[in-house]
């Protein structure tokens, strides 16, 4: 068998959500607030699994005893399988969202029976009823029969200096790299961090291995190819998200061609001697045949003021004030309530010293970003804040 470099998905995970005033308004009267959200999200999993067709591909709707999704307190499996998926949520907690978890295994057994991919499933499960993004999805490429190791590539990278990982800019990856070594050789390393928070990291690994010693779903295959390096992109929180919107607006046959740019994106590999790309990293570059959008965290900004603001939402009494006055006096009530507190701002209220402090120290800076801007920010925080598990490190 000659060489092969493949690409896929290996596990994800989507989240599922609502808008919580939304939701609200759609309850019988008489119905207990407190149900409102259990009662939505049955009903949300139950539109996503029909859509999906889990009970057709994975077998019937069950309560899941065991191995809940961290911080989620109510959770379904699908049939008795050997894989793990689960769809979650937290009766108390809507703003988690409805978690739907898939491992490598389960996923790879979803697309060989609905003969689908990623981007065909997003289209095929997105519904009027609920928002959905991924919080977490895996890019792979696969190397086998290739005259490469991780070992080789972890000692190039190290120990001797050979080696530095760029991006598609040309700028060095500084990541902490962290290997796992038995008998002298590395036959795992990671680049980046795995902990909370993290938005990416790599893992590269020896997969002929880990098939052979785990007995995993993919060991035929294993058995029957010299070597198996695999090179696994975790793209978790924002990251995740950018990449549901670019994989909605991407074409079915241009799947591998997105998975491609985005890994040579972020890592390529280069030879500091010959002043060349590695041949792995040349194979990469060639499958990237399109380009995408990049992928891109928010710069580093002035919160004070947005913290001020989700303080008068969450915690100042301002919202349950407007929707005392609603339920009073009308809906036009809260506008006027409003109009009001505006006239007594301008005509009564004088900043002291501390606040007129607060805008010399964060006018400069704030100036330069645009107020719609820093409203569609807060109206972002508030929709999606924690959801997902992010705040677990989901």
């Amino acid at each position: 068998m000659g060489s092969l470099v493949s690409l896929g998905i290996d596990e994800l995970t989507l989240v599922l959500s609502v808008d919580k005033n939304r939701m609200a308004q759609e309850w019988e009267p008489g119905e207990k607030p407190k149900n409102a959200w259990e009662l939505k999200a049955e009903k949300i999993i139950n539109e996503f699994a029909s859509r999906a067709g889990l009970e057709d591909i994975f077998g019937e709707k069950k309560e899941m005893e065991a191995r809940h999704p961290q911080g989620y307190s109510v959770a379904y499996q699908y049939g008795d399988n050997p894989f793990y998926f689960t769809i979650a949520y937290h009766p108390g907690h809507p703003r988690m969202g409805i978690i739907v978890k898939f491992s490598a295994y389960s996923w790879a057994v979803y697309c060989k029976k609905t003969s689908t991919n990623l981007i065909r499933f997003l289209h095929t499960v997105k519904s009027d009823a609920y928002y959905m993004r991924l919080s977490r999805t895996d890019f792979v490429v696969d190397y086998q029969n290739w005259e490469i190791s991780v070992d080789c590539i972890y000692h190039s990278l190290v120990v001797d200096g050979r080696l530095e990982i760029q991006n598609a800019d040309g700028k060095k990856n500084h990541s902490a790299i962290s290997g796992f070594e038995k008998n002298g050789k590395a036959s795992t390393f990671y680049v980046g961090s795995r902990k909370e928070g993290s938005k990416l990291f790599l893992r590269i690994y020896d997969k002929k291995a880990e098939q052979e010693e785990k007995r995993g779903f993919r060991l035929q295959e294993a058995l029957y190819t010299d070597s198996w390096v695999r090179f696994e992109a975790v793209f978790k929180g924002e990251y995740a998200h950018q990449l549901t919107d670019i994989l909605i607006q991407t074409d079915e046959e241009c799947l591998n061609y997105l998975i491609a740019d985005k890994m040579a994106e972020k890592y390529r590999f280069y030879d500091l001697e010959t002043k060349k790309y590695t041949d792995f990293t040349t194979a990469l570059l060639e499958r990237s045949k399109q380009e995408f959008p990049r992928l891109r965290l928010e710069s580093t900004r002035d919160n004070d003021l947005i913290c001020s603001m989700l303080h008068l939402i969450n915690g100042s009494g301002l919202f349950s004030a407007l929707y005392k006055c609603e339920q009073v006096w009308g809906e036009q009530a809260p506008g006027d309530l409003l109009e009001n507190l505006y006239e007594i701002y301008n005509s009564t209220y004088t900043p002291n010293d501390d606040v007129k402090l607060w805008v010399k120290n964060h006018k400069a800076v704030l100036g330069k970003q645009k107020f719609d801007g820093e409203m569609g920010f807060l109206k972002k925080i508030v929709n999606f804040k924690d959801i997902g598990g992010e705040k677990n490190g989901k």
